[in-house]
Order: structure tokens, then sequence, then C-alpha cells
């Protein structure tokens, strides 16, 4: 893009009354000195994307190859394997992977599968200090090596130098789990980009998996990330969050580099939305914003009580930061941003980590096993672990179907699972409309500032896919 049309392009919509994100931000003197209130350094230029790259088998299949099995793709999170030989099958499209825990503090990943005739190795959690195939017996040990052949007699070419499981890079970062099948990719932390030193105060490493589902959708995973990597979409699909949502004064960044890309979408709360009714008030939006939070997070605790004479927003962050202290024994040492605002952190190709106290999330996106019309969008909350105390057990994942709803089957989620509820009932519609539109115009229209992340995914799709 050239410096002309960037300087051009609007950024937002907001009022002196109802101001954007960056407005907001500046009124927050911690905001000076945190790495958060950086800009991205990218912002790309493209209008449409062709609506076959959404359905079609022979893309997802170049797109596997290509994508997939060439970047750092976030797995599992270290909780899930807690002890040493606790291990887990991770799908991802066709192929499953076996992640391990081979010693206190050394995961490895390996192909899940038995290098005799092929049988799937580990088909659920479970742990033990050796590998078992369920076919012949072959026996291996928990870093990989091989420990025992049935009738090794018959083996001769076979030995322990060759008969090792076939391993892929792991690494690891704030407790999550990354693989990468590319022996010549570069390290996890270049793909990481701004995250590490974003979310540093937030000490994701110090959290544990409170609730878990996994659902399935009938939208390729593409059309499900979408969906989150834009605030537009809230008045359409949220309604009800537009007085104490500034949906449309959201801020979008984007960090490009060769080896690392991350999108930020930042929406901020306790204000009402430019689409809000005009006489929807600051000082709603921070008491709505205050009852969302409390039972959530601090049930049977006193909501604040505002001064409208001063900022309601730095309130509202001061009464949910002393909670926090209160709660888990710590200061939070982060802008207000970090406790009333929705921020989303996308790291390329299917990570969202939120930087947010509010809706501490991580998300997970993944092709489904063979069909490019179905996807599993995997969703974790991570509470802060208590200062002086051990984790506790992370929640089993609960699998929901396509036709099953979040507020059914994770009711942990409390009000939020109505809010998938919400996306998850127009993902289909998206993905069936797609194959319905005219071939002649068969592709979208992208905004130039809010749709910016979607751009950038598919500008960096185009480049792997070219390579």
């Amino acid at each position: 893009m050239t410096h002309q049309a960037a300087k051009d392009r609007q950024r937002g919509y907001g009022s002196d009354e109802r101001p954007l994100t960056k407005v907001l931000w500046s009124r927050d003197p911690a905001m000076r000195d945190s790495p958060i209130g950086a800009m991205g350094n990218h912002e790309p230029d493209r209008a449409t994307v062709d609506y076959r790259r959404y359905y079609d088998p022979d893309y997802a299949r170049r797109e596997y190859d290509k994508i997939w099995l060439k970047t750092w793709v976030y797995a599992a999170r270290e909780e899930d394997i807690p002890d040493v030989g606790d291990r887990l099958p991770f799908q991802l499209g066709p192929k499953s992977f076996l992640i391990v825990r081979s010693g206190p503090d050394d995961i490895k990943a390996f192909y899940n599968s038995c290098i005799h005739r092929g049988a799937k190795l580990c088909d659920k959690a479970e742990g033990g200090n050796k590998i078992v195939c369920p076919f012949h017996a072959w026996e291996w040990k928990i870093d990989g090596s091989i420990n025992h052949i049935p009738g090794h007699w018959d083996f001769r070419e076979v030995n322990a130098k060759n008969a090792g499981l076939r391993e892929v890079r792991v690494e690891r970062w704030g407790g999550f789990i990354f693989i990468n099948c590319d022996r010549d990719a570069p390290p996890l932390s270049e793909a990481l980009s701004v995250i590490p030193e974003h979310l540093a105060a937030m000490m994701p490493e110090r959290r544990y998996t409170a609730a878990h589902f996994r659902r399935l959708i009938r939208a390729n995973w593409k059309t499900t990330q979408e969906a989150f990597h834009e605030a537009y979409h809230v008045i359409g699909t949220h309604p009800a969050a537009i007085p104490f949502n500034g949906d449309s004064q959201s801020q979008y960044d984007i960090w490009a580099s060769e080896n690392g890309n991350v999108g930020r979408l930042i929406t901020p709360s306790g204000i009402p939305s430019m689409f809000a009714p005009a006489d929807a008030s600051d000082l709603e939006a921070a008491m709505v914003t205050a009852a969302t939070i409390a039972p959530w997070h601090y049930p049977g605790e006193p909501l604040p009580e505002f001064d409208p004479a001063r900022d309601l927003r730095a309130q509202l962050a001061d009464w949910h930061r002393a909670l926090f202290r209160k709660k888990i024994g710590r200061d939070l040492q982060a802008p207000d941003a970090v406790l009333i605002d929705s921020t989303l952190y996308h790291m390329f190709p299917n990570m969202t980590i939120w930087l947010s106290e509010f809706i501490p999330f991580v998300y997970q996106f993944l092709p489904h096993e063979s069909d490019p019309e179905l996807s599993y969008f995997d969703v974790r909350l991570l509470r802060p672990i208590p200062e002086g105390e051990e984790a506790p057990p992370a929640s089993p994942r609960i699998d929901i179907g396509p036709d099953e709803n979040v507020a059914d089957q994770a009711p942990d989620f409390q009000f939020l699972a109505q809010v998938f509820d919400e996306d998850m009932h127009n993902l289909p519609l998206i993905q069936q409309g797609m194959r319905s539109a005219d071939p002649d115009r068969n592709h979208s229209v992208l905004g130039r500032y809010q749709e910016m992340i979607v751009q950038h995914w598919h500008d960096l799709h185009d480049r792997y896919m070219q390579a």
C-alpha cells in the first residue's frame, strides 16, 4: 500500500462522546510505558477473496501441505500432560500426532503412527512409561526410543538406531505447546512476534484450563476463524452488546515480518457503540460491564459504586484490579485495558489469545480430517493460579456436535456461551452462502480497515501457497 493510501484510511468510527480505542487508551497513564500501546507495522490493501479457497478440496489439500505442515501450530497446554509419561493425541487435519511429557520439563511430539504397520499409537489421553502399539505390541519408551519388538528375530533390518518414533519439532511458550513438521522452519519466537512481550503481565504460564470445549462446525476453518478477526459483525450478530461495547471504535493492528505475523483486534468495553441509541450512557455501559464481570469471576462480591464525575473506565478497572488482588494474591501490573477491554491477538495460522482479564480465553481453529467445509473451534478459559498455590487439574474438554448449543453443553462459560451460539448459528450460513454465489462474482468484498486482518491472512495464504 502506498503511503498516501494508508494515510487516507479511516481508522474506526467514533465521536467525542464515544471515542476511538486509541483515545480511550491515551487517557491511562500506565499505557505510556506499556508495550501494548504500540501500533502495528503493516497495513494490507486487499479488496477481495475468492470463495473457492473456503470449499475447494484441491485447495484444502495444498493448503494442508504448504501451511499446516510448514508453520508453528498451537497444539495443547502443558497442564494437559502434567506427569511424566502423560500423553495425548493431537489431530491436525488427516494427520495425528502424539504429544508426551517425556521428562519433568521435557515434552516431545511424534507422528502418531507405528513404524511397523502404521497403527495409531495413542487414541486418547493416557499415561505410563511405555508406548505400546495395540496391533502387534511393539513398544517404545516415552522418549520415543524403541524398547521391545516381539519376534525381533524376524526384523533383522530394524535396530535401536532406526526403530524410534518419528519426531516433529516442539517448542513452548507461556504454558502452550506448539508443533512444527518443518525441520527447517525458523524458531517459535519469531512466529510469536510481539505476543510474549505484550502478554507478559498476564503471566500465561501461571494459568490453568478452567473450562474447555471443542465444537464441530459446518464451515471451513477460515470461515470460522475470520469471524473473530473483526468486530464489524457485532451489530448484526450480537446486537445486545452495542450499548456497552464499542465495536465501531475498535482498533486493528498487524505486525508483519518474514517469519512472524500477528494481528490484533481491540474492542473497548464500558462505553456505548456508535450504533447504540443516543440515550445509551457511559455510566450504564460501565455498570453493565461490571455486572457481567462480577458473577463470572468474583461471585458474591459487591458491584462498584461509580462516581459519574470521574473517569468511569478507570473506576471500573480499579474495582476489577482490587478484586483480582483479593482473589489471586498479587497486583496486576498492567494498564486498565487489560482488565476491561476485549483485546485479541491472532497468530498465524490458527491461534487467538486474549489479552484480557475480563475474557481470558485462547482459541484454536482446526481443519476437519477430510471435509474442507467442516472445522473445529476449540476454546479454553485460562484462569490465573492464585499465588502460593498449585495449579488445579485441567478441566476436561467437552466435545460439542454441530447441532448442539454451547450454552447447553458447556455452562461454565456462562453468558459468553450464548454469545458463542450466536456466532455458531451464522457460520454455516456463511459457508452455504459462499457456495451459492454468482459464478461471475465468486468473491467477498473486504472493508479497508475493519477487515484488515482478514486481508492480511489471505495475503499470507497466497505467499505460502505459491512457495
